[in-house]
């Protein structure tokens, strides 16, 4: 039951009780009640405005409409998220003053821009965004990358039908008069065709102008609470198109008597707009704090009432599940005795070691890979992400036309089908989120009910990165509150990490700058255990973003969100802290991490793998002409860089060690087609003791100075089960592993090994004092020789059952000659 109905049927039942005491009345009374209750029922929510984004929200980030038509305003200058009566709440105090730089992007709206031709007022620019919240058609000359809402054409366009508008409102201290709401045909500020709400602390009232009907009407109403810095309190006007009448409300009581009324809609305007707290020239605003602004369409009250709680939509999410300890946290001490019990062990690094000798670690490409699809047409973003659901087919995931997200599917892993989803647009009939948001990657999330099993964070347009949720994967909801306030400028991984109990993401940040004055292309981590509410992040002010950049090399403007200027929010910058960059160590100038690819690893727990696909910028401002040629001689055919990518491999998914070379998936000729950029896609299959991983590869160069679409294909890689990275010994000496303590369930050891045709291990036993435990010694061990992902360590004279050693600190001494390996276990 909604709201709405809500109140309409405690209204019912207070007055039959009221009519059931008096058999003067009759039933047609009762007919009336339910008639009246049916018309509140039947409302519906216009836009809902909840202004519940994160405290210090910076301006040009949208505030959502979180029910009715997809409504969102954007912060201005003139306004700010503080406290509210629920949540949070927008404010008309500006903004802190912000010093506007003079160098960055054109559309970043850093310099005034001319009055036009037969107009009066400047165009929006940083110097004159005094706006509160905003939506609208107008200001084409900047960046828009939000889909503002037509609002003449909308039933935000208050006029002669019947309509509810109700807010919660809290008055500064020194009170006086302002703007609810504005809603004008445009141009903004040129004429004066508006329909607009205010308010008049020192008359007591409010005035409702409606300029289409020649309509200026006083409201009385309760003066006292208009003045009231201490107390929230709720209004609500009604107009009933069928009397032409208005009624008003304060904190569910009635004011007065009906006010007689007849207005119109605005007429349509090609630069329509709607400002809250402020109007249309950005003066007069609104004395105090406003929340949980609804408009709807309908008579939602027509006698006193109890002011409604939150509007805002409880979260059906569930928790995260208990996590599993990680054993090598960076804040896990390394001593004492590792509770390894039944636990995988992949050699990703030296976390298990005491100590070695004559080990190296090394990482492993792919065995083999073919092409699975080619012959692609028409819009195929490059930034896949591959899903194997719970009845064993594969999902191939990436944007279509118009960035829509789009499926592919496959029983086979080879062979790909686009199936029929319902949902066509621009000659697909496969797509699955009817809207630009390829950026993502949907998952199968074990928290949470059936309904929203599936989840998927991806960035909208260019106004926000959103949560959506699925019982299927095929058809998706869209949660209208931001998950983060950033735009999204490429592909953000997503995983829920079961041992740590958070929901990871990693999100592209342009706002570095790299030695040769270009973009330095980072990933930042961000983490929360409530996927569907805001995520956890320290918003920064001017000041603090400027000492920053004092001991870091940052690209101007700072602060980064006013790089797009006041109607489209700012790229992820600095909040949120860097997990992976280029390493000045190892990686040549010009670098950058174009998406990182990571995931935990299904398949054992305590490892976290990455595909960072790297990229080669030809295009640096500083670097030298030698390199330069290579983008600016369009001639050439190439473009600004390749892209190959990479492995990195982490213990707790933030502290990440890359193996830049051999690289994961190099450039080269795959199957005669010679690929110049490779994106490795999100997730992985697996098949017995096979992983399926797939790319997509492109013959072109980034930003290619000439196309090549035909050789753009996906393609299958196939690598062993966990054997992306290895602990190696050489071939000409022997090396060894000594391990930390440990304690182990079960009765077998299983390695997962290759020693070539000549290479071999052995493996043995130590009790707590380093002793050599009888009959399960290195010596005693039978030669290990092959290639194996699962062999059992058998041990001469006691075979393999390891039982009487479980249970008690031991430690591991495993000798290797020419071998790679890759992980143990311990087994029942």
């Amino acid at each position: 039951m909604n709201r709405a109905t809500a109140t309409g049927w405690a209204t019912t039942r207070k007055l039959t009780r009221t009519l059931s005491s008096s058999n003067r009345l009759g039933s047609c009374w009762l007919v009336i009640l339910v008639l009246l209750h049916a018309e509140a029922a039947a409302a519906q929510t216009v836009a809902l405005w909840l202004f519940d984004e994160p405290l210090g929200l910076y301006p040009s980030t949208p505030l959502e409409s979180a029910d009715g038509i997809d409504a969102p305003l954007v912060l201005g200058l003139g306004g700010r998220v503080i406290q509210g009566k629920f949540g949070q709440a927008l404010s008309t105090d500006p903004y802190p003053p912000v010093t506007v730089p003079t160098s960055g992007e054109e559309t970043a709206a850093l310099h005034r821009f001319p009055v036009p031709p037969g107009r009066t007022q400047e165009p929006m620019s940083w110097h004159n965004a005094q706006f509160a919240a905003l939506m609208t058609r107008g200001e084409n000359h900047i960046r828009k990358e939000v889909s503002f809402a037509r609002v003449t054409r909308t039933d935000l366009n208050l006029g002669d039908f019947d309509w509810t508008v109700e807010f919660w409102f809290l008055a500064r201290e020194a009170a006086g008069s302002g703007v609810v709401l504005e809603l004008g045909t445009g141009p903004r500020a040129e004429n004066e065709i508006v329909t607009r709400l205010s308010l008049d602390t020192a008359a007591g009232c409010f005035w409702l102008e409606n300029q289409a009907a020649s309509v200026r009407a006083n409201i009385p109403t309760h003066g006292a609470s208009l003045g009231d810095s201490l107390h929230w309190h709720h209004y609500a006007f009604v107009y009933r198109s069928s009397e032409r009448h208005l009624l008003h409300f304060v904190d569910g009581r009635r004011q007065g008597g009906a006010l007689p009324l007849h207005l119109k809609r605005l007429p349509p305007g090609e630069e329509d707009y709607l400002s809250i707290g402020r109007d249309g020239r950005w003066g007069r605003p609104l004395p105090g704090a406003i929340d949980e602004l609804r408009i709807s369409r309908g008579a939602l009250y027509e006698a006193d009432f109890t002011p409604p709680g939150s509007f805002a939509p409880a979260s059906t999410l569930h928790p995260p599940r208990p996590a599993q300890p990680l054993l090598f946290s960076s804040d896990t001490p390394r001593t004492g005795v590792v509770p390894l019990q039944g636990r995988k062990h992949l050699f990703l690094d030296d976390a298990l070691f005491a100590r070695s000798e004559h080990i190296s670690f090394s990482a492993h490409p792919p065995r083999r890979i073919e092409r699975v699809m080619d012959g692609i047409e028409g819009p195929f973003r490059k930034h896949l992400t591959v899903v194997e659901d719970q009845d064993g087919l594969i999902r191939l995931y990436n944007g279509g036309p118009d960035d829509y997200l789009m499926v592919h599917v496959s029983r086979d892993g080879k062979s790909f089908t686009a199936p029929d989803t319902g949902l066509h647009h621009g000659n697909r009939k496969n797509i699955v989120i009817a809207e630009p948001a390829p950026l993502g990657r949907p998952i199968i999330d074990p928290n949470g009910p059936p309904e929203h099993r599936w989840k998927y964070i991806s960035g909208l347009e260019g106004r926000g990165v959103y949560l959506y949720t699925s019982a299927d994967g095929w058809k998706w909801t869209r949660h209208r509150q931001a998950v983060l306030s950033f735009r999204s400028g490429s592909q953000s991984s997503l995983f829920y990490d079961d041992q740590r109990g958070v929901y990871v993401g990693y999100h592209r940040t342009g706002f570095p700058r790299s030695e040769g004055g270009g973009t330095r292309r980072e990933f930042v981590l961000a983490e929360t255990t409530d996927v569907g509410r805001p995520w956890p992040v320290r918003l920064k002010t001017q000041a603090e973003v400027q000492q920053i950049g004092k001991v870091r090399s940052l690209r101007s403007p700072q602060p980064w969100w006013l790089d797009n200027g006041p109607l489209t929010p700012g790229d992820f910058g600095i909040e949120l802290p860097t997990v992976f960059q280029p390493d000045p160590k190892i990686d040549p100038p010009g670098s950058g991490v174009y998406v990182p690819k990571a995931d935990k690893y299904p398949w054992a727990p305590d490892a976290y793998v990455a595909f960072p696909v790297m990229y080669f910028d030809y295009e640096e401002p500083r670097q030298p002409a030698t390199r330069r040629v290579l983008y600016e001689e369009r001639s050439r055919g190439l473009g600004s860089g390749l892209v190959e990518t990479q492995l990195a491999v982490s213990r707790n998914g933030v502290s990440w060690r890359r193996f830049p070379s051999p690289a994961y998936l190099p450039i080269g000729t795959y199957e005669g087609t010679p690929l110049h950029q490779i994106y490795l896609a999100e997730g992985m299959v697996r098949r017995g003791d096979e992983l399926w991983q797939y790319f997509y590869g492109q013959q072109d160069y980034h930003s290619p100075a000439r196309r090549r679409p035909e050789g753009n294909a996906v393609y299958r890689a196939v690598q062993r089960l966990d054997g992306f990275v290895s602990a190696d010994a050489p071939y000409d000496r022997m090396g060894t592993i000594v391990t930390r303590p440990i304690v182990f369930s079960g009765r077998r050891l299983v390695l997962n090994i290759n020693t070539g045709g000549l290479g071999y291990a052995q493996v043995g036993f130590e009790d707590d004092q380093g002793r050599p435990i009888p009959g399960f010694s290195v010596d005693d061990c039978v030669f290990i020789n092959g290639n194996f992902v699962h062999h059992t360590v058998e041990w001469l004279g006691r075979g393999t059952d390891l039982s009487e050693l479980a249970g008690r600190p031991v430690r591991l001494i495993i000798t290797l000659r020419g071998t790679s390996l890759f992980a143990l276990q311990f087994v029942p």
